[in-house]
């Protein structure tokens, strides 16, 4: 049986990288954000999220987390990030530490 990632000692952050190798460097999840260091940028846009329930083509339930996928082929869902960048709802994934 493959081995499952988890939150506990022995499955946790740590070691995702055995399980799934792209999971090690040093831009990954789970990001520790130091908010002692987090310093504001007025220069930045505001952000906001929505989406067209229309463009929601599947949900899963893993077990973990519950993963919503988006269609967003006709840009319904589209915004600007804090960047002026355009972006697009591809996905979410919803879950809880407690396990």
């Amino acid at each position: 049986m493959a081995k499952e990632w988890g939150y506990a000692s022995h499955n946790g952050p740590d070691h995702w990288h055995e399980i799934y190798p792209i999971a090690k460097g040093d831009n990954q999840s789970p990001i520790e954000l130091h908010t002692k260091d987090i310093k504001h940028d007025p220069s930045l846009l505001p952000w906001s999220a929505s989406y067209d329930p229309g463009s929601c083509k599947t949900i899963l339930n893993n077990g973990k987390t519950c993963r919503v996928v988006f269609d967003d082929t006709f840009d319904r869902s589209s915004k600007y990030d804090p960047l002026g960048r355009a972006c697009g709802l591809a996905k979410c994934d919803y879950g809880t530490v407690a396990q």
